[in-house]
């Protein structure tokens, strides 16, 4: 059999997957949609109507001109808004990104172990199992953004293979970790990791080959992901930002506590990880050195994703860096990956044990099965809860609200149901306000009737007033953000603590722009970030059909 074959079984499985939800024609609104569905439609609008606004949010994020794809994986947002142009609702867009993430992931994984000279049956039934996994549903059932970036993650494991034979491909490793900074900046963070030990291994008899390499590798990453360093580095040096939430008690987001729901994902997961461990530990002496460091490494992963690391602790007493992570369920992604890498490996090695590939086959049937049941008691749960908790809104009744992520308008739903999220936005006064209550009635219900379009790239408000006095306008002021009237830039006469701007207004109409000016150099260096990927992905292409000529 032909290896394109194997890749048209998982595009008939990644479609198998999607048919309950075409089925029943219902959606899966996770904790997370608003504020991915908000990114995408600001890059979707940006694109369809040529307004671009690389730094502050023109339409989605109730055009309140808050920063967030800037630090939040940059181009691909630009690449999840073109799914969304093409989908046209945000149930056929739930529908298309649900099939995207499963076929890349599927098709990530079985590139990953045929590289690394795995058979192509064992290799087939580990891609199959893996997108059945709750790292790749986490996007389907609660749109977690971190299944994108574990969906990728197997194609960028492939420099490992290159760095067991005894090469360092300079390329492959940039641009691995630099797609993974423009997709998910705590994955990229987590392959770096996967990368250390690897490396550490390869340079063990070549120490001066492989430093340079390394810094080979590093400046051509530092010209790919550039974008993202200096937005980062523009925003917090001029501006205190509001990070995602620290989370006290992490230790309950855990595994083998209140995120054990990831080990379940599919039910036989449990019954292959302890067969895998086994038969490892049976055959350890006929097992490679470099399987031998896949289990290790992806045990290492385990041990972070568990409540055994004291993560309450380390909370508490603020170890730089901790809080970011938030919950340690998100270790579990990369452990997914390496650990199906060491089965499949061990499954390859261990080839005169037949039952193996009859193992794996028997549980990725097991496992297509329990996915589909999952899928579809999740589905069946649409129009049975409702869409308001705790920060979000619906603005209209729930039949309507619903009704409204199958309409073509795709701004309607995200009128209807709104979410008070206060990432990322500018803190400029300490107090204990609750930020998600301080964007909620600062934004999300403004006391002004405030008409917001867009214009040549910019934000324009207008109101009507019938004296002059202060008034508070409902969008977010940044250090390098301007407010217009005319060719006269206006100076607030205050910023709440979320820099809400409240500025002197006339009687009669009132039309302000809005826009985020960057320093001169910010375009230089992301033409340099545009160049880079051109000449990667040209020196890809060239090198592909040369090899096929």
């Amino acid at each position: 059999m032909k290896r394109y074959r194997y890749y048209l079984i998982i595009l008939v499985i990644a479609g198998l997957f999607v048919v309950p939800q075409i089925w029943t024609q219902k959606l899966i609104l996770g904790a997370d949609a608003l504020f991915h569905y908000n990114r995408f439609y600001e890059t979707a609008e940006q694109m369809k109507t040529g307004n671009f606004s690389y730094f502050i949010s023109i339409f989605g994020f109730q055009q309140s001109g808050r920063i967030v794809n800037a630090v939040y994986g940059p181009l691909f947002s630009y690449l999840q808004g073109g799914l969304v142009l093409l989908a046209g609702s945000w149930f056929r867009y739930q529908v298309l990104s649900n099939f995207i993430v499963l076929l890349v992931a599927g098709f990530s994984l079985f590139k990953l172990l045929t590289y690394g000279k795995i058979k192509e049956n064992p290799a087939l039934f580990a891609a199959i199992i893996f997108m059945t996994t709750y790292s790749i549903n986490y996007w389907i059932l609660n749109q977690g953004f971190t299944s994108w970036g574990t969906s990728l993650l197997p194609l960028c494991l492939i420099p490992l293979v290159d760095l067991k034979n005894g090469h360092f491909p300079v390329v492959k490793i940039a641009a691995s970790m630099a797609l993974m900074t423009q997709v998910h900046m705590l994955t990229a963070v987590m392959l770096g990791l996967i990368y250390f030990p690897f490396f550490i291994s390869y340079a063990r008899n070549r120490w001066g080959e492989a430093l340079l390499d390394l810094l080979k590798a590093m400046g051509l990453y530092g010209c790919l992901s550039i974008n993202v360093w200096v937005s980062l580095l523009l925003i917090n040096t001029g501006d205190r930002l509001k990070m995602p939430f620290t989370n006290p008690q992490m230790s309950e987001k855990a595994i083998d506590l209140g995120g054990a729901y990831w080990l379940h994902y599919p039910g036989s997961l449990r019954l292959l990880l302890i067969i895998g461990f086994l038969l490892c530990l049976v055959y350890w002496r006929s097992v490679q050195r470099f399987t031998k460091q896949l289990l290790i490494f992806s045990g290492i992963f385990l041990l972070l994703s568990t409540s055994i690391v004291p993560w309450d602790w380390l909370v508490a007493h603020e170890v730089p860096l901790i809080s970011l992570i938030q919950f340690p369920f998100r270790f579990f992604a990369p452990f997914t990956v390496l650990f199906f890498f060491f089965i499949a490996s061990l499954s390859s090695e261990l080839a005169n044990k037949k039952f193996l590939p009859i193992v794996l086959a028997l549980f990725s049937v097991i496992s297509i099965g329990q996915n589909l049941r999952i899928l579809t008691y999740d589905l069946n749960q649409w129009g049975q809860q409702t869409l308001t908790s705790k920060h979000t809104f619906v603005r209209a009744s729930e039949k309507e609200a619903r009704q409204s992520f199958y309409d073509k308008d795709m701004q309607k739903a995200l009128k209807l149901v709104e979410k008070s999220s206060p990432d990322y936005l500018p803190i400029y006064h300490e107090n204990t306000k609750n930020k998600y209550v301080s964007y909620e009635k600062q934004i999300l219900t403004p006391q002004t009737n405030v008409t917001k379009t867009v214009k040549k790239n910019q934000l324009e408000l207008s109101w009507q007033a019938e004296k002059t006095g202060n008034v508070q306008l409902p969008v977010i002021v940044y250090q390098n953000t301007k407010i217009m009237e005319g060719n006269r830039e206006v100076s607030p006469v205050s910023l709440s603590t979320i820099g809400v701007p409240t500025i002197k207004q006339k009687i009669g109409r009132n039309t302000v722009r809005l826009r985020y000016d960057p320093p001169g150099y910010a375009t230089v260096i992301f033409a340099l970030c545009g160049l880079s990927w051109f000449a990667v992905l040209s020196w890809w292409a060239y090198r592909f059909f040369m090899d096929a000529g």
